[in-house]
Protein backbone atom coordinates (compact mmCIF):
# COMPACT_ATOMS: atom_id res chain seq x y z
CA UNK A 1 0.00 0.00 0.00
CA UNK A 2 1.08 3.60 -0.64
CA UNK A 3 1.29 5.64 1.97
CA UNK A 4 2.29 9.09 0.38
CA UNK A 5 2.87 9.95 -3.86
CA UNK A 6 6.57 11.37 -3.34
CA UNK A 7 6.17 13.25 -6.59
CA UNK A 8 9.18 14.90 -8.71
CA UNK A 9 9.16 18.32 -7.34
CA UNK A 10 11.79 19.00 -10.08
CA UNK A 11 8.28 19.71 -12.07
CA UNK A 12 8.41 23.24 -11.00
CA UNK A 13 11.48 24.30 -12.96
CA UNK A 14 11.42 21.58 -15.50
CA UNK A 15 7.70 21.87 -17.33
CA UNK A 16 8.66 18.21 -19.27
CA UNK A 17 8.20 17.10 -16.17
CA UNK A 18 4.95 15.98 -15.33
CA UNK A 19 3.51 14.35 -12.33
CA UNK A 20 0.00 12.24 -12.15
CA UNK A 21 -2.13 11.00 -9.92
CA UNK A 22 -2.83 7.02 -10.59
CA UNK A 23 -5.07 4.56 -9.71
CA UNK A 24 -2.55 2.98 -6.94
CA UNK A 25 -3.06 6.29 -5.35
CA UNK A 26 -6.57 5.98 -5.03
CA UNK A 27 -6.71 2.55 -4.11
CA UNK A 28 -4.64 3.67 -1.23
CA UNK A 29 -6.69 6.63 -0.15
CA UNK A 30 -9.36 4.91 -0.28
CA UNK A 31 -8.07 2.08 1.83
CA UNK A 32 -6.38 4.23 4.52
CA UNK A 33 -9.00 7.22 5.30
CA UNK A 34 -11.35 5.66 7.84
CA UNK A 35 -14.82 7.56 6.45
CA UNK A 36 -16.38 7.33 9.82
CA UNK A 37 -13.26 9.22 11.47
CA UNK A 38 -14.15 11.80 9.07
CA UNK A 39 -18.13 12.42 9.72
CA UNK A 40 -18.47 15.90 8.92
CA UNK A 41 -16.82 15.39 5.48
CA UNK A 42 -17.77 11.87 4.43
CA UNK A 43 -21.00 11.23 6.71
CA UNK A 44 -24.97 11.34 5.48
CA UNK A 45 -25.18 14.63 7.27
CA UNK A 46 -25.80 17.19 4.51
CA UNK A 47 -28.94 19.14 3.09
CA UNK A 48 -28.25 19.24 -0.63
CA UNK A 49 -25.55 16.61 -1.34
CA UNK A 50 -23.99 14.11 -1.27
CA UNK A 51 -20.72 12.13 -0.62
CA UNK A 52 -19.72 10.05 -3.79
CA UNK A 53 -16.48 9.06 -2.95
CA UNK A 54 -12.74 9.84 -4.12
CA UNK A 55 -11.73 10.02 -7.51
CA UNK A 56 -9.15 11.40 -10.06
CA UNK A 57 -10.26 14.40 -12.16
CA UNK A 58 -8.64 15.98 -15.22
CA UNK A 59 -6.99 19.32 -13.97
CA UNK A 60 -9.22 20.72 -16.83
CA UNK A 61 -12.35 19.50 -15.60
CA UNK A 62 -12.02 21.59 -12.36
CA UNK A 63 -13.00 25.14 -12.29
CA UNK A 64 -11.29 27.39 -9.93
CA UNK A 65 -13.54 29.00 -7.63
CA UNK A 66 -11.51 32.72 -8.30
CA UNK A 67 -12.21 35.74 -9.17
CA UNK A 68 -9.21 38.36 -10.91
CA UNK A 69 -9.76 41.38 -9.31
CA UNK A 70 -10.16 44.62 -12.05
CA UNK A 71 -6.82 46.02 -13.44
CA UNK A 72 -4.40 43.65 -11.26
CA UNK A 73 -3.69 40.09 -12.39
CA UNK A 74 -4.44 38.95 -8.55
CA UNK A 75 -6.92 36.00 -8.32
CA UNK A 76 -9.08 35.67 -5.39
CA UNK A 77 -11.02 33.00 -4.15
CA UNK A 78 -14.36 33.68 -3.59
CA UNK A 79 -15.53 31.09 -1.27
CA UNK A 80 -12.47 32.18 1.16
CA UNK A 81 -11.78 36.13 1.11
CA UNK A 82 -8.18 37.07 -0.27
CA UNK A 83 -7.69 33.38 -0.80
CA UNK A 84 -7.40 32.78 2.97
CA UNK A 85 -3.55 31.79 2.97
CA UNK A 86 -0.86 34.33 3.65
CA UNK A 87 3.41 33.67 2.60
CA UNK A 88 4.23 31.86 5.63
CA UNK A 89 1.20 29.48 5.70
CA UNK A 90 2.05 29.25 1.46
CA UNK A 91 5.36 28.10 1.82
CA UNK A 92 4.63 25.79 5.14
CA UNK A 93 2.13 24.16 2.82
CA UNK A 94 4.70 23.46 -0.21
CA UNK A 95 7.37 22.79 2.03
CA UNK A 96 5.08 19.77 3.71
CA UNK A 97 4.04 18.63 0.23
CA UNK A 98 8.25 18.50 -1.20
CA UNK A 99 9.26 16.84 1.62
CA UNK A 100 6.53 14.62 2.52
CA UNK A 101 4.56 13.88 -0.77
CA UNK A 102 0.83 14.20 -1.26
CA UNK A 103 -0.38 11.82 2.20
CA UNK A 104 -2.90 9.35 0.84
CA UNK A 105 -4.17 8.79 4.59
CA UNK A 106 -5.25 12.78 5.02
CA UNK A 107 -8.25 14.27 3.23
CA UNK A 108 -8.02 15.98 -0.13
CA UNK A 109 -9.74 18.36 -1.59
CA UNK A 110 -13.17 18.30 -2.55
CA UNK A 111 -14.97 19.32 -5.62
CA UNK A 112 -18.83 19.42 -6.58
CA UNK A 113 -19.73 17.68 -9.53
CA UNK A 114 -22.36 18.94 -11.95
CA UNK A 115 -21.30 16.45 -14.48
CA UNK A 116 -17.94 14.17 -15.02
CA UNK A 117 -16.32 17.48 -17.05
CA UNK A 118 -17.77 20.09 -15.10
CA UNK A 119 -16.56 20.24 -11.14
CA UNK A 120 -16.23 23.07 -9.02
CA UNK A 121 -13.70 23.59 -5.85
CA UNK A 122 -15.47 23.61 -2.40
CA UNK A 123 -12.16 23.09 -1.12
CA UNK A 124 -8.62 22.89 -1.98
CA UNK A 125 -7.55 26.00 -3.67
CA UNK A 126 -4.39 26.34 -2.09
CA UNK A 127 -3.83 22.58 -2.71
CA UNK A 128 -3.89 23.19 -5.95
CA UNK A 129 -1.75 25.96 -6.52
CA UNK A 130 0.98 24.18 -5.13
CA UNK A 131 -0.30 21.36 -7.83
CA UNK A 132 0.24 23.74 -10.24
CA UNK A 133 3.21 24.81 -9.09
CA UNK A 134 4.75 20.62 -9.66
CA UNK A 135 2.79 20.65 -12.63
CA UNK A 136 0.17 17.47 -11.99
CA UNK A 137 -2.07 16.43 -14.84
CA UNK A 138 -5.01 15.13 -12.74
CA UNK A 139 -5.99 15.48 -8.63
CA UNK A 140 -6.94 13.42 -6.62
CA UNK A 141 -10.57 14.64 -5.00
CA UNK A 142 -13.64 13.86 -2.94
CA UNK A 143 -16.41 14.52 -4.93
CA UNK A 144 -19.94 15.50 -4.06
CA UNK A 145 -22.93 15.77 -6.23
CA UNK A 146 -26.42 17.31 -5.92
CA UNK A 147 -29.42 15.76 -4.07
CA UNK A 148 -32.48 15.75 -6.26
CA UNK A 149 -34.88 18.14 -5.64
CA UNK A 150 -33.16 21.01 -4.63
CA UNK A 151 -32.31 24.08 -6.50
CA UNK A 152 -29.10 25.06 -7.56
CA UNK A 153 -29.13 28.50 -4.89
CA UNK A 154 -30.41 26.06 -2.35
CA UNK A 155 -27.49 24.04 -3.21
CA UNK A 156 -24.95 27.18 -3.56
CA UNK A 157 -26.25 28.01 0.09
CA UNK A 158 -24.50 24.57 1.75
CA UNK A 159 -21.26 24.63 -0.60
CA UNK A 160 -20.84 28.78 0.83
CA UNK A 161 -20.63 27.32 4.26
CA UNK A 162 -18.68 24.06 3.58
CA UNK A 163 -15.60 26.27 1.70
CA UNK A 164 -15.35 26.98 5.59
CA UNK A 165 -16.10 23.85 7.35
CA UNK A 166 -13.88 21.98 5.33
CA UNK A 167 -11.10 23.49 6.21
CA UNK A 168 -10.10 22.81 9.97
CA UNK A 169 -6.22 23.70 10.63
CA UNK A 170 -4.40 20.51 9.74
CA UNK A 171 -2.16 19.93 6.78
CA UNK A 172 -1.91 19.76 4.06
CA UNK A 173 -4.48 22.25 4.11
CA UNK A 174 -4.74 26.06 5.41
CA UNK A 175 -7.57 26.41 7.89
CA UNK A 176 -10.64 29.34 7.42
CA UNK A 177 -9.42 32.58 8.72
CA UNK A 178 -11.98 34.75 10.67
CA UNK A 179 -12.17 36.89 7.58
CA UNK A 180 -13.04 33.85 5.67
CA UNK A 181 -16.15 32.86 8.21
CA UNK A 182 -16.84 37.02 8.04
CA UNK A 183 -16.92 37.14 4.17
CA UNK A 184 -19.41 33.78 4.03
CA UNK A 185 -21.68 35.37 6.48
CA UNK A 186 -22.05 38.41 4.60
CA UNK A 187 -22.73 36.44 1.30
CA UNK A 188 -25.08 34.09 3.03
CA UNK A 189 -26.98 37.35 4.40
CA UNK A 190 -26.69 39.69 1.09
CA UNK A 191 -27.89 36.45 -0.86
CA UNK A 192 -31.05 35.95 1.52
CA UNK A 193 -29.32 32.56 2.76
CA UNK A 194 -30.08 33.77 6.53
CA UNK A 195 -32.03 36.64 7.87
CA UNK A 196 -30.42 39.70 8.48
CA UNK A 197 -30.52 39.12 12.29
CA UNK A 198 -28.16 37.80 14.95
CA UNK A 199 -29.01 34.86 16.32
CA UNK A 200 -29.59 33.10 12.45
CA UNK A 201 -26.13 35.20 11.66
CA UNK A 202 -24.45 33.18 14.69
CA UNK A 203 -26.28 30.07 14.02
CA UNK A 204 -25.20 29.82 10.35
CA UNK A 205 -21.22 30.90 11.55
CA UNK A 206 -21.47 28.16 14.16
CA UNK A 207 -19.83 25.28 13.03
CA UNK A 208 -17.73 27.18 10.66
CA UNK A 209 -16.22 28.95 13.83
CA UNK A 210 -16.09 25.41 15.90
CA UNK A 211 -13.85 24.15 12.58
CA UNK A 212 -11.41 26.39 13.52
CA UNK A 213 -11.82 26.32 17.23
CA UNK A 214 -13.11 30.22 17.75
CA UNK A 215 -14.89 30.14 20.94
CA UNK A 216 -18.24 31.34 21.62
CA UNK A 217 -17.43 35.00 22.30
CA UNK A 218 -15.65 35.44 19.23
CA UNK A 219 -18.21 33.86 17.60
CA UNK A 220 -20.83 36.25 18.61
CA UNK A 221 -18.51 39.21 17.88
CA UNK A 222 -17.72 37.81 14.18
CA UNK A 223 -21.68 37.83 14.17
CA UNK A 224 -21.80 41.34 14.77
CA UNK A 225 -19.31 42.12 12.16
CA UNK A 226 -21.20 40.66 9.40
CA UNK A 227 -24.54 42.29 10.28
CA UNK A 228 -22.30 45.51 10.52
CA UNK A 229 -20.76 45.13 7.35
CA UNK A 230 -24.75 44.24 5.73
CA UNK A 231 -26.44 46.80 7.80
CA UNK A 232 -27.38 50.21 6.89
CA UNK A 233 -27.53 50.91 10.50
CA UNK A 234 -24.87 48.96 12.44
CA UNK A 235 -24.02 48.42 15.77
CA UNK A 236 -20.67 49.88 15.98
CA UNK A 237 -18.02 47.45 17.78
CA UNK A 238 -16.05 50.08 20.00
CA UNK A 239 -12.20 49.89 21.37
CA UNK A 240 -10.60 52.96 22.92
CA UNK A 241 -8.66 54.25 20.16
CA UNK A 242 -11.68 53.88 17.80
CA UNK A 243 -13.51 55.88 20.42
CA UNK A 244 -11.54 58.30 20.14
CA UNK A 245 -11.26 59.09 16.78
CA UNK A 246 -15.12 59.53 17.32
CA UNK A 247 -14.50 61.74 19.69
CA UNK A 248 -12.40 63.64 17.05
CA UNK A 249 -15.02 64.15 14.83
CA UNK A 250 -18.19 65.46 17.37
CA UNK A 251 -18.59 68.84 18.73
CA UNK A 252 -16.89 67.50 22.52
CA UNK A 253 -13.50 69.61 22.21
CA UNK A 254 -11.32 69.79 24.70
CA UNK A 255 -10.72 73.49 25.93
CA UNK A 256 -7.37 74.13 27.44
CA UNK A 257 -7.85 74.96 30.96
CA UNK A 258 -11.36 74.43 30.98
CA UNK A 259 -12.39 71.29 29.29
CA UNK A 260 -10.74 67.65 28.71
CA UNK A 261 -12.87 64.78 27.37
CA UNK A 262 -11.81 61.24 29.30
CA UNK A 263 -12.35 58.02 27.22
CA UNK A 264 -13.01 54.71 29.59
CA UNK A 265 -13.72 51.21 29.01
CA UNK A 266 -16.86 49.80 30.14
CA UNK A 267 -15.22 46.78 31.87
CA UNK A 268 -12.39 48.72 33.38
CA UNK A 269 -14.22 50.56 36.31
CA UNK A 270 -11.78 50.30 39.09
CA UNK A 271 -9.10 51.51 36.46
CA UNK A 272 -10.51 53.96 35.06
CA UNK A 273 -11.61 55.85 37.86
CA UNK A 274 -8.43 55.68 39.30
CA UNK A 275 -6.78 56.97 36.19
CA UNK A 276 -9.51 59.75 35.89
CA UNK A 277 -9.25 60.77 39.27
CA UNK A 278 -4.94 61.11 38.88
CA UNK A 279 -5.70 63.09 35.47
CA UNK A 280 -8.12 65.63 37.53
CA UNK A 281 -5.27 65.61 40.05
CA UNK A 282 -2.65 66.74 37.61
CA UNK A 283 -5.35 69.20 35.72
CA UNK A 284 -7.17 71.32 38.46
CA UNK A 285 -8.28 73.62 35.99
CA UNK A 286 -9.82 71.82 33.55
CA UNK A 287 -13.13 69.60 34.13
CA UNK A 288 -12.87 66.50 32.78
CA UNK A 289 -15.58 64.71 31.60
CA UNK A 290 -15.43 60.98 31.36
CA UNK A 291 -16.87 59.12 28.28
CA UNK A 292 -17.55 55.36 28.37
CA UNK A 293 -17.28 53.03 25.22
CA UNK A 294 -19.33 49.96 25.53
CA UNK A 295 -16.72 47.58 23.60
CA UNK A 296 -18.09 44.83 21.27
CA UNK A 297 -22.30 44.62 21.29
CA UNK A 298 -23.42 41.76 20.42
CA UNK A 299 -27.11 41.94 21.98
CA UNK A 300 -28.04 45.00 20.45
CA UNK A 301 -29.97 47.67 22.40
CA UNK A 302 -30.37 45.87 25.42
CA UNK A 303 -26.92 45.18 25.89
CA UNK A 304 -25.32 48.44 25.26
CA UNK A 305 -28.47 50.13 27.79
CA UNK A 306 -27.12 47.59 30.62
CA UNK A 307 -23.10 47.80 30.16
CA UNK A 308 -23.74 51.49 30.28
CA UNK A 309 -26.27 51.68 33.24
CA UNK A 310 -23.64 49.29 34.80
CA UNK A 311 -20.95 51.09 34.58
CA UNK A 312 -22.57 54.13 36.17
CA UNK A 313 -23.71 52.53 39.24
CA UNK A 314 -20.34 50.66 39.51
CA UNK A 315 -18.56 54.11 39.43
CA UNK A 316 -20.48 55.49 42.52
CA UNK A 317 -20.79 52.84 43.97
CA UNK A 318 -17.06 52.39 44.11
CA UNK A 319 -17.21 56.35 45.29
CA UNK A 320 -19.85 55.48 48.31
CA UNK A 321 -17.18 52.98 49.28
CA UNK A 322 -14.08 55.61 49.29
CA UNK A 323 -16.71 58.23 51.12
CA UNK A 324 -17.24 55.90 53.63
CA UNK A 325 -14.09 54.20 54.52
CA UNK A 326 -11.82 57.48 54.17
CA UNK A 327 -14.36 59.96 54.78
CA UNK A 328 -16.52 58.66 57.81
CA UNK A 329 -19.47 58.74 55.19
CA UNK A 330 -19.39 62.25 54.55
CA UNK A 331 -20.70 63.40 50.92
CA UNK A 332 -17.95 63.45 48.29
CA UNK A 333 -18.48 65.44 45.32
CA UNK A 334 -15.83 65.59 42.40
CA UNK A 335 -14.10 68.80 42.55
CA UNK A 336 -13.29 68.82 38.45
CA UNK A 337 -14.61 65.13 37.50
CA UNK A 338 -17.45 64.47 35.32
CA UNK A 339 -19.11 60.95 34.41
CA UNK A 340 -20.66 62.45 31.58
CA UNK A 341 -21.71 59.83 29.02
CA UNK A 342 -21.34 57.13 26.60
CA UNK A 343 -19.93 56.77 23.20
CA UNK A 344 -23.55 56.10 21.03
CA UNK A 345 -22.69 52.70 19.36
CA UNK A 346 -26.03 51.37 18.03
CA UNK A 347 -26.93 53.91 15.07
CA UNK A 348 -30.17 52.97 14.92
CA UNK A 349 -31.63 54.22 18.24
CA UNK A 350 -28.83 57.52 18.95
CA UNK A 351 -27.95 60.00 16.88
CA UNK A 352 -24.04 59.20 16.35
CA UNK A 353 -23.10 63.11 16.26
CA UNK A 354 -24.23 63.05 20.03
CA UNK A 355 -23.01 61.75 23.14
CA UNK A 356 -25.56 59.59 25.34
CA UNK A 357 -25.27 61.83 28.22
CA UNK A 358 -25.73 60.71 31.69
CA UNK A 359 -28.33 61.95 34.15
CA UNK A 360 -26.32 63.09 37.07
CA UNK A 361 -28.87 62.88 39.47
CA UNK A 362 -29.79 59.33 38.08
CA UNK A 363 -29.30 56.21 40.76
CA UNK A 364 -30.17 53.26 38.11
CA UNK A 365 -27.79 54.99 35.14
CA UNK A 366 -30.21 56.33 32.99
CA UNK A 367 -28.88 58.50 29.97
CA UNK A 368 -30.40 60.65 27.27
CA UNK A 369 -30.34 62.25 23.65
CA UNK A 370 -31.98 64.88 21.96
CA UNK A 371 -33.90 62.93 18.94
CA UNK A 372 -36.31 65.50 16.77
CA UNK A 373 -36.04 67.70 19.52
CA UNK A 374 -37.19 65.99 22.05
CA UNK A 375 -35.64 64.12 24.98
CA UNK A 376 -35.23 60.38 24.89
CA UNK A 377 -34.80 58.42 27.83
CA UNK A 378 -33.01 55.51 28.52
CA UNK A 379 -31.90 52.98 31.67
CA UNK A 380 -31.21 49.24 32.03
CA UNK A 381 -34.70 48.68 32.83
CA UNK A 382 -36.21 50.88 30.29
CA UNK A 383 -34.95 49.32 27.10
CA UNK A 384 -38.06 50.72 25.38
CA UNK A 385 -37.69 54.17 24.30
CA UNK A 386 -39.35 56.81 26.93
CA UNK A 387 -40.08 60.39 25.49
CA UNK A 388 -39.92 63.19 28.18
CA UNK A 389 -40.85 66.95 26.90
Amino acid sequence: MILAYKFNVSAAVDKTITNKFLPEHLKSMKSLINLEAYSTLYGDNFKTIYFDGFHIIDTDKINLDTRRQHKTGVATQIARKGGGINDTEEKSLDNSLATKGVLLSLPPGAVFQRTPNDNDYITGMSRDGRYVKYNFANRLVAVYKAKEGFTADQINDELSQLGNIFNPKQLPQVEAKEYDIIDEGTRAVKNGWVDEKFQPVNNRIAPQCEAVNIGDKRQGYLAMVILNSTSLTPVLPMTSEKAKIWLENTKYKNIPKKVRYHIVSYDFVTKGQVDTVKLAYKNPDEEIRVIVHCGIITGGLEQYTARMSKFWVDWNNQLDAYSEVWFDNANVDPKNLTLYGGVPQVTEEFDTEQACLFVQDSLEGEFTQKLDGKLVTWNEDIVTQQLAA
